[in-house]
């Protein structure tokens, strides 16, 4: 039966970082190589079995059985996210329980809890050991999850990141004072990334939970770079879901008024002040904090800042994207063009995501150069990609595409575009 392959696209990331050949993978997880490589490429099915055995070679804690979790929802015709129902593995025996997606967030945001289904999860919780075992599986369990994101809609991750996250929950409660921050250290990342994969999901609502949870438990982790940096997204979620200039700088100066603010996340807040200035058409004022950002983000690391902000893309790349995006802001675009074409390659290469956002921008980069085909050819390609990766900002910079496109409503492709963009609003 054939597979899914953007589920073997992340399984083949997953094997080359980790260094291993098919033949490596196949004689530890104890199958032909042919099979791992058929997996891969999308034309047999991941049987369960074999994603515990990958879960084991990868080190991915249980990742990949929660991404053919909801993969094989999404293949079956069920939408992500559609139940109320949480499936929650148990990281001591692999048995999975059911949990009301409704109750889980509110117990996880303020504590109450009852129902029969979360006594006995609680009742299972009690024969997890607290070890660095078990919290090293779920930081391992987390990097797959990362690694996926760069390729799978949000909808078949999040789930399985809120399952961690209920059962990190319940081992912080029974774990002593001096354990309990390293739990609410790795709670605040899963909940930051559930953040941005709620956003990428077109969900605010939720995504602006997440942003809060992240703060709240970063905070128990006496980690004050997680609880700053939620200003930074609260900041990125004004431009993906309303290109509010003003609301972005707002939620980004705030940053800059707290104080032991290290100097990374101080950068990324100036990053997004420049977008914000570039949105409202203050050119000067852009490139002033676009300069801030760079100078800031050029510093030595902290060791709590190398988890937060962009990481699929290496630093020289991210500098040219950070300006093109302004510039594509303030409406230029024949200065951007050579700047984002070449790469979008590389970026197919690191992360599918971020390529996608990057055609996006491309785009709209086209438009304002006064280029209608090339700025529809993109279009389309973004828009073929948004439909496998999920993806709000690729569809939040086409959608400010829209009225410079608008100038060549007469063309066929440029309605086409048209088309399919506003048939998603």
């Amino acid at each position: 039966m054939p597979g899914n392959k953007e589920l073997g696209a992340v399984l083949r990331e997953l094997r080359k970082s980790r260094g291993l050949t098919l033949g490596a993978v196949a004689r530890h997880a104890g199958c032909a190589e042919s099979l791992v490589s058929y997996v891969e490429s999308g034309n047999r099915q991941l049987h369960p079995w074999l994603a515990s055995r990958l879960d084991e070679v990868y080190r991915t804690g249980g990742a990949v059985a929660a991404l053919l979790h909801s993969t094989s929802q999404a293949t079956s015709g069920a939408t992500p996210l559609s139940s109320d129902t949480v499936i929650v593995e148990q990281p001591a025996d692999g048995v999975s329980m059911p949990l009301s997606r409704r109750e889980l967030l509110i117990a996880l945001g303020v504590g109450i809890t009852g129902g029969l289904l979360r006594d006995q999860f609680e009742q299972a919780l009690d024969a997890i050991p607290l070890t660095d075992d078990t919290l090293r599986r779920c930081e391992d369990s987390y990097s797959g999850f990362q690694t996926a994101a760069r390729t799978l809609p949000p909808g078949h991750l999040i789930d399985g990141m809120i399952g961690n996250v209920a059962v990190l929950d319940g081992l912080r409660h029974r774990a002593g004072a001096r354990e309990r921050p390293r739990y609410s250290r790795m709670q605040a990342r899963y909940a930051e990334t559930l953040s941005w994969l709620s956003e990428e999901a077109g969900d605010p609502v939720n995504a602006m939970y997440w942003i809060d949870r992240a703060s709240q438990w970063g905070q128990a982790a006496d980690w004050h770079g997680m609880s700053a940096y939620g200003f930074v997204r609260r900041s990125m979620m004004a431009v993906s879901f309303s290109s509010d200039g003003s609301r972005a700088i707002d939620n980004a100066m705030t940053v800059m008024s707290l104080t032991d603010v290290s100097p990374r996340i101080r950068g990324l807040a100036a990053k997004q002040m420049a977008f914000g200035y570039a949105l409202t058409g203050a050119a000067s004022a852009s490139d002033r904090s676009l300069d801030d950002a760079m100078r800031l983000l050029s510093e030595p690391l902290r060791e709590d800042d190398a988890v937060l902000g962009q990481r699929s893309v290496v630093d020289d790349d991210l500098f040219a994207i950070f300006r093109a995006t302004c510039d594509i802001y303030l409406g230029r675009g024949e200065r951007v063009v050579p700047v984002l074409a070449p790469r979008v390659a590389s970026l197919s290469a690191s992360s599918a995501r971020t390529a996608t956002i990057t055609r996006a921008k491309l785009a709209r980069a086209y438009a304002n150069a006064g280029q209608p085909e090339e700025a529809a050819h993109w279009s389309l390609a973004a828009l073929d990609d948004i439909g496998r990766v999920g993806s709000l900002s690729a569809r939040s910079e086409l959608k400010r595409a829209l009225p410079v496109l608008n100038n060549w409503h007469g063309r066929e492709d440029v309605q086409m575009v048209m088309r399919r963009i506003k048939s998603r609003d």
